[in-house]
């Protein structure tokens, strides 16, 4: 079931920093937005699943947070879709 990633980076500098890191995209990643709220970075993806979501941080996203010492704000929130679209 497809997994929707909420999460918040601290500012627009440390969002573009981790993703000019980070590069392309994501094995079971169906798509990728940031949006500007209050100085913050809005995160929002959508991906294939939960275990997805599991391999890519613990192999890519969470070194390289850890590589660049950039802490989000928070923990990302995770819940399971019942419908998605596509356009």
């Amino acid at each position: 079931m497809a997994t929707v990633l909420t999460a918040w980076a601290p500012s627009r500098t440390a969002y573009q920093t981790i993703h000019d890191e980070l590069g392309g995209t994501a094995p079971g990643l169906i798509v990728h937005t940031a949006s500007e709220v209050d100085g913050k970075v809005r995160i929002v993806e959508v991906w294939e699943s939960r275990q997805h979501i599991d391999e890519w941080f613990e192999t890519t996203g969470g070194p390289v947070l850890d590589k660049l010492g950039v802490e989000m704000d928070g923990p990302p929130e995770l819940t399971e879709t019942f419908s998605l679209e596509r356009g």
